[in-house]
């Protein structure tokens, strides 16, 4: 009997099946966004079930005996249901509230929003999605406003809940009460019977019979609702590591700890995430990761891997890029700005300047932003964890101890799958097993900080400060 894991990110869906503490089977599915008018971000829930739909009938059909099913998603997703509808499904990246968000942040008490959900002020959560929708001629007819692990709760269960950890990162959820805000649904034009039910993160419903048939499983096994996938990565981190520290890239990225207290940025600029009744998750998340290198790999290697071309560049390069800095707000930013409308740039160029300055310079960017998050985080002074498809090029681990000054652990464990499992099977140890660990060089750490300090004095002066 074997339960599986499924993990609905924001490029593509990650299907697990776990015998004990292994890995035994792996389906990796895409998924499709879509843009529109720029700021106009969404995906298709109905295809993101259907993809789910195949991938276990895909396991199951291979003759595993699927015993539970627990779920972790990406945060911040929100859809409004009118008339039926549910095509639209609009997640982190999109940025059509721009306009509200000004709105709040030019009250005077704004940060009080911040100080009782542990979420940032920002476009990407569902409170100022829903709060700018107020405008739409529709939005006295929404019947529900649903996210995407709620949706497919309802779907796979029939029950419309969604967990705590969701939750947290809406908004709309006090950390304190562990309710719906009233005073700020007011605020969004909403209310709790517009919303789903809340439950804790070890909550389980029923498959439902006509989707077990449809599926090839057995009725009424357990679905688990799980948590966030940035939550469920650190504690896969710290189940298999005991590493309370973790960075996280994919398209986008996100420096996180495990803290056992509720813990609040003065400025607002970190976030708070609930996990279970033991941890909260700290953090900062950026929107400019592993897009970044998707952006650099069109402009400087014509759709050839990047990936494969950076050992190149990097070997071209010295370790600061001659000088060269570049800030990688290609889509404005959470943490630290939490504004959308910073933008990329270049600072220092010269002809001096070669592609390979540009290319690492890029590559430092991206970190530089994640270690002045870390900054604001107050990362525990131990190892860190690294996941997500940017470590696949072991010199990016690397880069990530020098710059950190803190030696790095990969594993196959660092994932929400794992931790999405363990959450409701509890592993009594640490694993402390199949991880590679990367020790920062003490010179190069030392070259990487002066490039850094001026880095964070560009950043403080002319996009922070601004």
């Amino acid at each position: 009997m074997y339960p599986l894991a499924i993990d609905v990110g924001t490029t593509n869906i990650k299907l697990q099946i776990f015998e004990k503490d292994t890995i035994i089977e792996e389906l990796v599915l895409p998924i499709e966004t879509f843009t529109d008018r720029g700021s106009r971000v969404f995906q298709s829930p109905a295809h993101i079930y259907r993809q789910i739909v195949r991938g276990i009938r895909t396991m199951t059909q291979e003759g595993y005996n699927i015993d539970s099913i627990v779920l972790t998603t990406a945060m911040h997703s929100i859809m409004p249901i009118v008339e039926g509808r549910d095509e639209e499904m609009y997640i982190w990246l999109d940025a059509q509230s721009k306009p509200f968000v000004e709105t709040i942040k030019s009250e005077k008490n704004y940060l009080n929003y911040y100080k009782k959900t542990g979420t940032p002020i920002h476009e990407m959560s569902p409170f100022a999605k829903i709060g700018h929708f107020q405008k739409e001629k529709w939005f006295n007819d929404v019947i529900r406003w649903v996210g995407m692990k709620d949706y497919l709760m309802e779907r796979l269960t029939g029950e419309f809940v969604v967990d705590y950890s969701i939750a947290s990162a809406t908004g709309l959820f006090n950390i304190y009460d562990k309710k719906w805000d009233e005073a700020i649904l007011k605020k969004v034009g909403t209310d709790e019977s517009m919303l789903a039910k809340l439950v804790d993160t070890d909550y389980s419903a029923p498959l439902l019979e006509d989707v077990a048939d449809e599926l090839f499983l057995t009725p009424n096994i357990p679905v688990y609702i799980g948590a966030s996938d940035g939550c469920l990565a650190s504690y896969a981190s710290y189940v298999a590591n005991g590493t309370l520290n973790t960075i996280t890239i994919g398209t986008s990225g996100a420096v996180r700890k495990l803290s056992k207290t509720v813990e609040l940025d003065d400025k607002g600029q970190t976030f708070c995430y609930y996990l279970n009744d033991t941890y909260w998750v700290i953090g900062g998340a950026t929107n400019n990761g592993g897009q970044i290198m998707t952006w650099a790999e069109n402009v400087f290697f014509e759709g050839q891997s990047i990936y494969q071309e950076l050992n190149h560049s990097l070997s071209q390069s010295p370790i600061g890029s001659d000088g060269l800095l570049f800030f990688p707000y290609l889509t404005g930013e959470r943490a630290p700005i939490w504004q959308s409308t910073p933008q990329g740039k270049y600072i220092g160029l010269s002809l001096q300047h070669t592609k390979h300055h540009m290319v690492r310079s890029i590559v430092e960017g991206i970190f530089y932003n994640l270690r002045y998050i870390s900054e604001l985080v107050e990362l525990e002074p131990r190892e860190i964890t690294v996941n997500g498809g940017f470590f696949a090029n072991e010199l990016l681990a690397m880069m990530t101890a020098d710059i950190f000054g803190q030696n790095v652990v990969q594993s196959v464990y660092n994932e929400p799958n794992f931790g999405a499992v363990s959450l409701i099977h509890p592993v009594k140890s640490f694993l402390l097993s199949d991880h590679r660990r990367t020790f920062y060089t003490e010179d190069n750490h030392h070259l990487y900080n002066h490039s850094y300090e001026s880095f964070k004095k560009e950043l403080e002066a002319n996009i922070i400060n601004e």
